[in-house]
């Protein structure tokens, strides 16, 4: 069911604006020693909110089904970051928003560590450019809902 109108600061996956073209990445993990055993999937989730510029992605970790992780990923640079939040900025918020970083709304049923290393393993610049093209996507549905 697709919504009529997004609440400001809600997230929502790309699959639900861009439809069956978009595909969400899994993988299979064996014998780690940070992981459990079995599939990981990435779904990116992007701000609804057609007001905002955040550029960014907060990416749900599923594994056998069932939400394990939440993942920050900003592609932005630091600074662009430190000035789009303004005079709000800390080290401590900027380092959240740029790069990858465990969502403090994750549920942390995985090592934290573990997570992050296998996703910024997997992370390169095709996956990168989807994530852009999935916030502009996402960005013009809303803007157009919104008017």
């Amino acid at each position: 069911m697709k919504r009529a109108i997004y609440n400001t600061m809600e997230f929502i996956p790309a699959g639900e604006i861009i439809g069956k073209a978009h595909q969400v990445r899994t993988v299979s993990i064996k014998q780690s020693p940070q992981l459990p055993d079995g599939e990981y999937s990435f779904i990116d989730t992007y701000c609804a909110d057609p007001g905002c510029d955040c550029r960014k992605t907060m990416i749900q970790v599923m594994h056998n089904g069932k939400l394990v992780s939440v993942i920050n990923y900003g592609w932005e640079s630091a600074k662009f970051y430190e000035n789009w939040m303004g005079s709000s900025a800390t080290n401590n918020t900027i380092s959240k928003m740029h790069g990858a970083s465990i969502d403090i709304t994750s549920p942390d049923l995985v090592s934290r560590d573990g997570i992050l290393a296998l996703f910024n393993a997997l992370l390169n610049d095709i996956w990168i450019a989807k994530f852009k093209r999935h916030y502009n996507a996402v960005k013009t549905a809303t803007s157009k809902r919104a008017r």
